[in-house]
């Protein structure tokens, strides 16, 4: 028994040529023969992107979690009027997890634990801190602007007062609280001696379409009030 041996042909340059998977891996190896080191530090910078954005993303997170449980804590304290320990708490939380949204929240509360020991101008910094974080979360927002507001009445700045019950007005989705919202801001108007806008104010409370009796009642109170003071005797 014979054995016929077949001899392999060479392909010819032409064949190299026209053949397309032939054509793909040279041109490949050709890339990276000229790219490869730059393909090789492209792949890596994109991995080790990933890789920090995971870890600062898991870092965020656990740091979110923590803070809030300590805010709830902190929460707690407010509500028992312990105001100098909320204080504490609330500084930590804001100090520690910076960019949170329990550092944005324990700014609010220690607005209103500073309100509450009767410290209007330290609460006035915190609301306004707060305030400026609240981006376009409007319930961050409306509640900075009530405690800011509230404040600044009591430090005795009623003209910003008025503005910022004003801001706050325009934010209200039923006419009761708009109502009451301007109700607050004519008060501050005609305390910062601005009668005739506070008398327009409250005009503005009795024309609201959809207002409870005793709102437009308080709105027809304030302007008599208003009105006997600068009658001419």
């Amino acid at each position: 028994m014979t054995t016929r041996l077949v001899k392999h042909q060479k392909l010819t340059k032409r064949q190299i040529k026209e053949d397309p998977l032939v054509t793909a891996a040279f041109r490949g190896t050709q890339i990276w023969e000229q790219h490869g080191s730059r393909i090789l530090l492209g792949v890596g910078a994109v991995a080790l992107v990933a890789l920090l954005v995971f870890f600062v993303s898991r870092t965020r997170a656990q740091s979110e979690e923590r803070a809030s449980a300590d805010l709830f804590r902190a929460q707690m304290s407010v509500g028992q009027n312990d105001y100098a320990t909320a204080v504490q708490m609330l500084r930590e939380i804001v100090d520690a997890a910076p960019g949170t949204k329990a550092a944005r929240s324990a700014m609010l509360y220690l607005g209103d634990a500073y309100l509450g020991q009767g410290k209007p101008a330290e609460a006035v910094n915190w609301y306004r801190r707060a305030l400026g974080k609240a981006g376009s979360d409007d319930v961050t927002k409306e509640a900075a602007l009530h405690g800011l507001a509230a404040a600044l009445e009591d430090r005795g700045d009623f003209a910003q007062a008025a503005n910022n019950y004003a801001d706050l007005a325009k934010m209200q989705t039923t006419d009761d609280d708009r109502g009451r919202t301007m109700l607050a801001e004519a008060r501050c108007l005609a305390k910062a001696g601005q009668s005739s806008k506070a008398i327009s104010v409250y005009q503005s409370v009795q024309r609201l379409p959809v207002v409870d009796a005793d709102i437009w009642n308080a709105a027809g109170v304030g302007m008599g009030e208003l009105a006997a003071g600068t009658a001419t005797p």
